[in-house]
């Protein structure tokens, strides 16, 4: 028998399905992912579509578990299958924890915006968030470049070039800094408007800005996570949620990873977390 999760979020729904008690860290048997709107029937259609494709019948799940911020369209069951709303918090904590296989962590959701879950064995606990992500992302890409797909944002950036646009720091001093390199970002976006850099700024095409609008994001979010870190005395940054598809992501962890002396841990099957998250919730709950 399987269990499924669900993760409703402002932007894209994701469905986890597992198989209960095959190890201690589960990980998805499929995912699927679609466009979440208010109408229950397109859902249903949705989760229809998946377990046709994954050839699962219908009364082989045992439980759907439900979280996330468009979870209140669900009801006690769906499709006659029982069904149980749970924290997008927890969910968030245990998923990351799962799909990491660590003991303890900061987990990293990165969806329309951020939230940072200090997640234990023991105890799971929400820290804050920012409102840069997913939704910055395309909302920036359509005002600078026209488009607000992802996907589209993303192939510009890979041949995109950051000295264009960004302040590096080795724009701004001759002098080495302790654990700072020369080529990270001094100032997202500084060379546009600064007169020393007319000519430079003058060569930014739309994919070095479509770069430093990612850049822009991921290092928002991995810059509040090192100061989270710092606070909760974390050494294991575990990301979760949409963002993790982006390409640049492991390099621009990478990098934060080798200044800050963190682990930055992006795992398979990222993006559905929260998802899985939500079934190890309600497996608890029972």
């Amino acid at each position: 028998m399987f269990r499924l999760g669900l993760d409703f979020g402002s932007t894209l729904t994701k469905m986890a399905l597992i198989r209960p008690g095959e190890k201690d860290y589960p990980s998805p048997q499929a995912v699927f992912q679609y466009k979440t709107n208010d109408k229950v029937e397109d859902f249903y259609n949705a989760l229809e579509s998946f377990l046709i494709r994954e050839d699962i019948p219908l009364n082989s799940i045992e439980h759907i578990s439900a979280t996330g911020t468009h979870a209140n369209l669900v009801k006690d069951n769906i499709l006659e299958i029982p069904t149980t709303i749970v924290p997008e918090v927890e969910s968030i904590g245990k998923g990351g924890l799962a799909l990491s296989e660590l003991d303890q962590a900061l987990i990293v959701n990165m969806g329309t915006g951020t939230t940072y879950v200090e997640a234990s064995l023991d105890t799971i606990r929400h820290l804050g968030g920012t409102g840069i992500g997913g939704g910055t992302l395309t909302g920036l890409g359509k005002c600078i470049l026209g488009t607000s797909s992802v996907s589209e944002i993303a192939r510009l950036a890979s041949h995109g070039n950051l000295e264009n646009v960004d302040l590096l720091i080795r724009d701004v001093t001759d002098q080495e800094l302790e654990q700072l390199p020369p080529f990270l970002t001094a100032a997202n976006f500084g060379k546009l408007a600064h007169p020393l850099y007319t000519e430079q700024s003058s060569r930014a095409c739309r994919e070095d800005l479509a770069l430093a609008v990612i850049n822009l994001v991921l290092q928002v979010i991995g810059s509040m996570a090192v100061m989270v870190c710092k606070s909760c005395n974390k050494t294991n940054v575990v990301f979760v949620g949409s963002l993790t598809r982006l390409p640049q992501i492991e390099k621009t962890y990478d990098m934060f990873s080798n200044v800050y002396g963190l682990q930055f841990i992006i795992p398979p099957f990222a993006v559905f977390g929260t998802a899985l998250g939500s079934t190890l919730v309600s497996l608890q709950e029972e």
